[in-house]
């Protein structure tokens, strides 16, 4: 779904939460709707598999634009997975917390969890060339194994009014596109991201001098925990 106005993405969270079934048959996605083809090890591709599916629950949906309203989404997906030598990856909670923040990657009501899994230890190997400004490793990274799915948008005034000043803007179809351009653009310029300093909030946003919280409900939280 896109804003028909200004043609940026509208994802969905179902606001009723999500669950994850261990026992259910996880679907084979391919490389394209991945966004990215990495090494696969047989063995941890079975070990991923057994983590099973997860699902919406089935409430209401809420939209917001991942580009716009969460710029930081694909900097909370690698650090579900840090490449750290020890990490597993999240675990089940720590699954479910992200998309209950962010909805699923895919479109549909539910995906595998080790499609999640893998995404978020691609992105974290990506983000951590970065970090290290490795930036022609990242490069070579990005064409050699990335494929996001993008779409252009034919764009006019925002607010609707005509205009005579029409663009072409490119899209990410869905979430997993959306976190991989947001990364990409680390290398073209991109602000650097910091993460959330509220304890238990796992949102990034856009660094700025003197400020640690993405919102004001973080920022009490994080002063009630201060004087506990």
């Amino acid at each position: 779904m896109y804003d028909q106005l200004t043609g940026e993405l509208v994802w969905q969270i179902d606001t009723d939460g999500y669950e994850i079934d261990p026992d259910a048959e996880p679907k084979r996605l391919n490389a394209d709707q991945l966004g990215a083809e990495f090494y696969r090890d047989a063995g941890v591709d079975a070990y991923y598999s057994r983590r099973g599916m997860v699902r919406r629950v089935g409430g209401p949906l809420r939209d917001y634009k991942p580009m716009v309203d969460e710029p930081g989404l694909a900097w909370a997906l690698a650090d579900l997975f840090p490449i750290d030598g020890r990490s597993h990856g999240p675990d089940d909670a720590g699954i479910i917390n992200f998309v209950e923040h962010f909805g699923l990657l895919i479109r549909g009501d539910e995906m595998p969890v080790r499609d999640l899994l893998y995404t978020a230890k691609y992105l974290s190997v990506f983000a951590s060339a970065v970090r290290r400004e490795e930036m022609y490793a990242a490069r070579d990274l990005f064409n050699q194994r990335v494929l996001p799915r993008m779409t252009v948008k034919l764009v006019g005034s925002a607010t609707g009014a005509l205009t005579a000043n029409w663009s072409l803007d490119v899209e990410p179809v869905d979430l997993i596109s959306a976190a991989w351009l947001q990364m990409a653009k680390a290398l073209t310029g991109g602000k650097d991201m910091k993460k959330c300093a509220a304890p238990d909030c796992i949102k990034w946003f856009p660094d700025r001098e003197n400020k640690r919280f993405c919102n004001n409900r973080c920022k009490m939280a994080f002063h009630r925990a201060r004087r506990k």
